[in-house]
Order: structure tokens, then C-alpha cells, then sequence
């Protein structure tokens, strides 16, 4: 007879996992579950989030362009708030001044809503690919109004587009992105 079996006669115990050993892994299951879905909502989250100030920032830079060309300035109205999707996040006036004259939030953020805030309202596009404005202009944006924030920064007389993060704080539509987390695009 072996030494388990003995053992097991013995002191009458059957060999198998007792409850509390069931419950504390199902506990730590749970546990490692939460953070992995937390872990995975962020990323998701992240992407989604640069993935609009990259698309901004391409309509921001068509725009910036045009009044060289066309010799007339090109006014940029952003929308703060909370926008759900298909909401226009910024227009621009005169029409012309861009192949789609909003911008819209696209449907492929679905009905998590999106923070925005920026700045000023409105920034204007000279001529000369520059802005009327003597401060830095930044939009922030936020899915869930929740971290992570993506800026989009207009660099102030010259007009310089640049994608920024803050992915330590809590997002609000007051966060700003660092300027050392701003690369040119």
C-alpha cells in the first residue's frame, strides 16, 4: 500500500480540493480577469483615441494648405463637449476651404461618447499657412471621459501641427497634453 493511501486511512481525510482552496481561485481568477479587461479597455481606448487626432490633424492640415492656393483665409469653429457619434467635432467656413467642410465623429467609436475640449473655439488659417492666433491652440479628446487623452496642438503664429498624449491623468475635457509628449506630424 502506498504512503498516500496510508496517510489518507489514517487521518480520514479524501484526497480532492476542499471549498475555501475553490473559492481563493475563483477569487484570483476574478482578479486576473478585471485587470486584463481593464488592461485591454485602455489599449482599446488609446487606439481609438489617436486614431481621431490622426484623422483631425490630416483635415486640420488639408485646411492649413488651402488659403495659400485659394489667397483667402479658412476659419476652423471646433465643437466642446460631450459628442456622440456622427456629431460634428469641427466645421470650417468658408466650404471650400476643405473637401468636407466638417468633421465629423465617425461611426466606428459607436455610441461611446467622445470629450472635447479645446482652447478657442475658433482658429483662423492665413495665407501664409499660418494662424491668427498668438497662443498655442489645443483640442483634447477623450473616449468615455476617461484617460487617455490625444491633443491636437496648433503652434501658435506659425501654424505647426503636432499630436500629443497624456495618458497619466484622468481625462477631462481640461487635461492637457504635456509638450514634451508633441511630436510634428
Amino acid at each position: 500500500m502506498s504512503l498516500f493511501r496510508r496517510h489518507q486511512r489514517r487521518s480520514g481525510l479524501s484526497a480532492g480540493i476542499t471549498i475555501p482552496e475553490l473559492l481563493v481561485t475563483a477569487v484570483l481568477i476574478v482578479i486576473l480577469g478585471t485587470i486584463v479587461i481593464s488592461n485591454v479597455l485602455t489599449s482599446w481606448r488609446s487606439a481609438q483615441a489617436s486614431e481621431l487626432a490622426v484623422q483631425l490633424a490630416g483635415w486640420l492640415e488639408e485646411i492649413s494648405r488651402r488659403p495659400e492656393v485659394s489667397g483667402t483665409s479658412c476659419t476652423v469653429t471646433f465643437t466642446t463637449g460631450t459628442l456622440n457619434s456622427n456629431a460634428v467635432l469641427a466645421q470650417v467656413s468658408p466650404t471650400s476651404c476643405a473637401v468636407q467642410p466638417s468633421f465629423r465623429v465617425t461611426a466606428l467609436y459607436g455610441n461611446r461618447p467622445l470629450s472635447v475640449g479645446a482652447s478657442t473655439n475658433t482658429v483662423v488659417f492665413t495665407p501664409r499657412q499660418a494662424i491668427t492666433s498668438s497662443n498655442d491652440i489645443q483640442v483634447r479628446l477623450a473616449i468615455l471621459n476617461q484617460a487617455p487623452v490625444r491633443c491636437v496642438r496648433l503652434s501658435a503664429t506659425l501654424g505647426l501641427i503636432r499630436l500629443g498624449r497624456n495618458d497619466a491623468t484622468p481625462a477631462t475635457t481640461t487635461d492637457d497634453c504635456p509638450a514634451a509628449s508633441f511630436d510634428i506630424i
